[in-house]
């Protein structure tokens, strides 16, 4: 599925071998990666080293050559384009209308999910003290608190612009229920979003951000309505048996035995 000679360097935070990593787009990419069977390994990096002051982004070596790309929508891209790796969409053969629904979820999922979920990890205060033993935990004490103080104040502020830090948390339950809402009805009736065939971009997307949002504790609320669901529980588990056996925990609590 992917050119023998790239390999591709995914630069991102750190991350425990055997967990997702607690970055929804980080952990997306990496889906990618290992679903389409490219050689790549991890470097860890912090937001302020990339080309966008983001994480994550690449380093693409193919044809002799290297290629730093940020943001996981375009290395993504690139990969594909370049005909590094084989698109997820045309080995599942979406239509065009298929493709179409895919990109409006996906948009859906990046957008107003996992801003839903920053808000509940962040600007919750109970969640942010749990969630910033997650993040920080095995840093010095005071560069943890210094690191959790920085970047509270850098995520209240954005989600504020962006107008998800404007709602109330029950506004934020409401748009988080109604996603869970969407997914469990594309999920229900096939393995897939689009069949039960193969995944396609969709699939690794929603994958990729359920398992960074099981693995971090700072959002019980919506981590409790994917383990109360069937459907959704059942995707996750099948997805991680496929490509991370090694996420051991997050196969125990998919199957209720955390």
């Amino acid at each position: 599925m992917a050119n023998p000679t790239t390999h591709v360097v995914l630069c991102a935070p750190p991350k425990h071998k055997d967990a997702p990593s607690f970055s929804g787009f980080c952990e997306k990419l990496e889906v990618f990666l290992r679903y389409s069977g490219v050689s790549y390994e991890h470097r860890e990096v912090y937001p302020y080293q990339g080309p966008k002051k983001k994480v994550p982004f690449a380093e693409i070596k193919h044809d002799e050559k290297t290629v730093t790309v940020p943001d996981s929508h375009f290395i993504i891209q690139y990969l594909v384009e370049n005909k590094l790796i084989k698109d997820p969409d045309d080995l599942a053969e979406l239509t065009p209308e298929q493709r179409a629904e895919s990109r409006a979820f996906q948009a859906y999922v990046e957008e107003t999910l996992y801003s839903a979920i920053v808000y509940e990890r962040w600007l919750i205060p109970e969640n942010f003290e749990v969630g910033k033993q997650d993040a920080f935990g095995n840093l010095p004490r005071f560069l943890r608190y210094f690191l959790a103080w920085y970047f509270l104040r850098r995520v209240r502020s954005a989600m504020w612009a962006a107008g998800m830090g404007r709602h109330s948390w029950e506004e934020v339950q409401t748009l988080q229920r109604e996603v869970f809402d969407a997914l469990e009805v594309k999920f229900r009736r096939h393995k897939y979003f689009h069949g039960d065939e193969r995944p396609s971009r969709i699939d690794l997307t929603v994958y990729g951000f359920l398992a960074n949002i099981l693995t971090c504790k700072g959002n019980p609320y919506f981590t409790d309505m994917i383990l109360k669901s069937t459907v959704l529980s059942s995707f996750v588990k099948d997805m991680t048996t496929t490509l991370f056996p090694e996420y051991k925990d997050l196969l125990k609590k998919v199957s209720g035995d955390a």
